[in-house]
């Protein structure tokens, strides 16, 4: 989630470049559609500056409240207050909230933030499907977005490997893969490709991770390659 970006923003706010909101702000603009996207931005900011804050992201959620009663149709608004229920802990409200998101617009990160709700309730098959759409809208043509697709998706494969749901976690782990390959991400794929069945491919994810400093996966390559 936002999470993710609030490193960069503390930059941009020492150099001058973000305002730091705090409370009740007022806005501008004289149409509806604008005064509630001004809100919705307003609330963002908020949260990612006090992800932590449970009063903050109350309060941004209250903002929200009041951009969609503007403008039932501003996706940013429905967003963040996605986005600050999941900082609260409340996945099952802000999975309500996403799918709005995903219904009226259905970028990728509508299906990302989607899929991390789904992910902490537990429902894994429903969140692998909302990483794969996420990844085919383009997810990974940033860097920030790839970086997040490479962790939310290798930590999903990890609880659909110990489920031992190996093909659903190959897929997972493909996906990691495909954001940002790393030693890691490809050594779980090979693990979840040879107890699914398919040796060569391991063999090839093993040699591929030891090369890029993966030592249990130099010894799996080695162990296995002739058995």
């Amino acid at each position: 989630m936002k999470k993710s970006i609030f490193i960069p923003v503390l930059a941009m706010i020492f150099a001058g470049a973000v305002p730091v909101f705090a409370g009740n702000v007022p806005f501008n603009g004289d149409e509806p559609k604008t005064q509630a996207a001004d809100l919705a931005s307003k609330a963002s900011w908020m949260i990612i500056l006090n992800f932590d804050n449970a009063d903050s992201l109350n309060a941004a959620k209250s903002i929200c409240d009041q951009a969609i009663t503007l403008d039932p149709e501003c996706v940013d608004a429905y967003v963040q207050r996605g986005d600050a229920s999941f900082f609260l802990g409340q996945y099952d409200v802000a999975l309500k909230d996403f799918d709005v998101a995903v219904q009226k617009r259905g970028n990728c990160d509508d299906y990302q933030y989607r899929g991390e709700c789904k992910f902490n309730l537990e429902d894994l098959d429903g969140a692998l499907a909302d990483y794969k759409m996420a990844a085919q809208k383009g997810e990974n043509d940033n860097a920030s977005g790839a970086n997040l697709a490479m962790g939310d998706a290798n930590r999903l494969g990890i609880k659909l490997y110990n489920a031992e749901k190996y093909s659903e976690a190959v897929d997972a782990f493909t996906i990691s893969v495909n954001a940002t390959p790393t030693g890691n991400n490809i050594y779980n794929r090979a693990n979840s490709e040879y107890l699914n069945g398919d040796k060569a491919s391991a063999l090839a994810d093993w040699k591929t991770a030891g090369k890029l400093g993966n030592k249990d996966a130099k010894k799996s390559y080695k162990k296995f390659r002739k058995a």
